[in-house]
This record gives C-alpha cells, structure tokens and sequence, in this order.
C-alpha cells in the first residue's frame, strides 16, 4: 500500500503533458477518446442501441474515430471498451432504468377509446376494468409480456398471453372486464386492445383500437435490481460485440498486412514505411528507381536501402548510386566517360589495362589495341606490346 501511496504521489507532481506522454497518448487522442465516449455513452442513454443503425453507429464509432487519430492499440482501445461497458451499466441500472419504470407504472390515463383504466391483484390474479368510448367493433383483449429486462428506455421481453374480456352495456355505455392468473415473481407488461383482425402465426393486431402498456407493478414481489442490469446489459452488449468485433477483425487484417509488408521489403520489392515516396512531390518511388517517375528528383535512400546490383555504381563526385547505362550523375549531374576498360593478358603473363580499340584489318572486329591476335579470327600483330 505504501508503494501504491508512492507511486500515486509521483504520477501527481508531474506535469500534466509529462501524464499523457505516460499514457503514450497525446491530447488529440486524449481528447478524442473522452468526446468520443461522452457522444457514444449519450446515444446510448437516449435508446439508439434499440435499432440496428444505433447498434452499429455507436460500435463502429468508438473504434473508428480514435482509430482516424492513430490510437490503433489493441490493448488500449479493449480496455476503452471494457470500461463503457461497466458506465453505462452502472448509469442504466441506477438511473435510467428506474425512470422507465416510474414513468409506465400505471395505465394510460388519457386514451381514444380505453379510459378509467384500473386494475387489481389480488390472490394471485389480475383483474383489469375499463369504459370503453363506443361499441366494440371486435374482440376486447387485454395482452401481457413477461419482462426479463429494463433498459435505458424500453423493455425487454416475450408475449405472455391474450385475455378476452368481457364487455357489458349499461344506459348505451360500454364498459369491459377481465381477470387472468398472475405469478407474483414475474414483472408483466399489460395493454388494451380492441381488434377487428388477428393474426394468429404472428400474433399481431392488423387493426384496432389498442393503448399504451404499463407495469402491472401491483402484482410484482420480486427485486428489479436483476431486471435492471439485465435489460441495460442487453441494451449494452449488442453494440459492443460490434465495436470488438471491428477491433479485432482490423488489428488481425493490419497484421496480416504488416507480414505482407514486412517480406516485401526483405525481398527488396518494397521501400520501408517513411520511405516509399518522393520527398519533393510524394509520388510512389519503387526499389531500384533512382528518379522519381513523375517529377524526376532524385531519390536519395540510406545505404542499407540501397540495391546491391552489378548494374549500379556510385558516383565519385557525390555518392550518389547511378545505374551503369548512365552518362551523367542523377543527382548532382556529374558526366561519366564512356570509355570501357579492358584487360589484356599476354603470353608471358604480364596484363595491360587499356581503353583503347582498333578494328581486326581481316574480320574488322573491335578489339583492344594492346591485344597481339584477333580473339575472332585470330590474325597475328607483331610488334605491338
């Protein structure tokens, strides 16, 4: 503990630009992490992970815009995530989720054609009453939902069931009553629908009256601590499972990249990164280009960058690599003799180096003026040495 104490105290008395370069992060990247995260966790709150295009605008958002400022670490950026998964489920649980509960925790007062909503538990069972504004058209129904989750702003869960009310005229005013089994351990969401047709594969109403659900909080024992985490959760972990997913499907293309890079440049078929571009006007330059194709500098590598060929030389004015066809320098201009040296071994062993030609009187070959017999047709020259 008093290491930790130590340590705390030291990371405290430095300077704040000495802290990031600790973090091995500068403030750009400092600063687009934290608005990144404030933009996503917002999103989040306000129920955009309920639809595919929040689920993946803010799972690829979180990768994406550090990675447009070069936080490309994989550890880093899995333990950014890690920890926007543990906010916005501690911010769901203890807020969010609980106003969601609060705001649906008794019928729709003000409704079309349902009003004076109530409903009661009592030994086990639901009763559910209401006037209706005019005579039904259809089956009144009253349908519920096993809750298995509160989320930031909706719920999570499967139909239950549909109950057929009963629906009574008094003086030319309807009214409806239900009354089904209710399990006490179970959150049930309830609402009231009056339809003309039915869809029995997909359970759903193709037209009628219906209101909106509510919490049969009444009839409900159990502790909303686990609906909560559960629903927030369910929210949450959607959309990183796309955020990690984009992580690690990029830092696996992006190494498999660099191995690619890396045996083209062993194999001198790639400059090294820095490297591969023009430095006067950024054009790609190729291994073994000694001007550049689109402005024609000339491209000035460290040594170990350059090819070992036979078919290069250096030039003695400046250094410069130079192929062997070349007159004159690429870099500083210089002009190359074009005379070829030759060796000449004569019969007593002794070699001359020479520049100089002549042409074979017999076969008009060219060959070296030091030479004592043509290499082609082999005439003798005597007297020269």
């Amino acid at each position: 503990m008093l290491i930790k104490g130590k340590e705390i105290a030291v990371f405290m008395s430095i300077s704040m630009d000495e802290k990031i370069d600790k973090l091995g992060l500068n403030l750009k990247q400092i600063l687009a992490l934290v608005l990144t995260f404030i933009v996503a966790m917002v999103l989040t709150i306000f129920g955009w992970t309920y639809n595919c295009f929040g689920l993946f605008l803010i799972g690829v958002g979180l990768y994406m815009i550090p990675h447009l400022v070069k936080v490309e670490s994989v550890k880093l950026l899995s333990v950014y995530g890690l920890v926007f998964i543990v906010v916005a489920i501690v911010i769901g649980a203890a807020f969010m989720a609980p106003g969601v509960v609060s705001a649906n925790d008794e019928p729709p007062e003000n409704d079309d054609y349902f009003t004076d909503i109530v409903y009661t538990y009592e030994d086990g069972q639901v009763t559910v009453t209401a006037d209706l504004a005019g005579e039904p058209t259809g089956d009144v129904i009253v349908r519920t939902w096993n809750v298995v989750g509160i989320g930031f702003t909706q719920f999570n869960g499967s139909l239950n069931g549909d109950f057929v009310a009963t629906v009574t005229e008094t003086s030319g005013s309807y009214s409806m009553t239900v009354t089904f089994d209710a399990n006490s351990s179970q959150l049930y969401l309830a609402s009231i629908a009056m339809y003309n047709s039915f869809d029995e594969e997909t359970r759903s109403i193709d037209s009628g009256d219906y209101t909106n659900s509510w919490l049969l909080v009444d009839a409900y024992s159990g502790d909303y601590t686990m609906l909560y985490l559960t629903g927030v959760f369910m929210a949450v972990i959607y959309t990183m499972i796309i955020f990690y997913m984009v992580l690690f499907l990029s830092a696996f293309m992006r190494a498999r990249l660099e191995k690619t890079r890396a045996k083209m440049e062993a194999e001198g078929r790639l400059y090294p990164q820095g490297y591969g571009r023009c430095e006067k006007c950024g054009a790609v330059v190729l291994p073994g280009e000694v001007n550049c194709r689109k402005c024609g500098a000339y491209i000035d590598r460290p040594d170990e960058m350059k090819p070992h060929k036979a078919d290069f030389f250096t030039c003695s004015e400046c250094g410069a690599e130079v192929p062997a066809d070349a007159k004159t320098c690429p870099k500083c201009g210089a002009t190359f003799d074009d005379d070829v040296e030759t060796e000449v071994v004569h019969a007593d062993g002794s070699i001359d180096v020479t520049t100089e030609t002549m042409l074979c009187p017999d076969c008009h070959e060219e060959i070296p003026a030091a030479a004592k017999f043509c290499p082609k047709c082999g005439k003798k020259f005597d007297g020269k040495e």
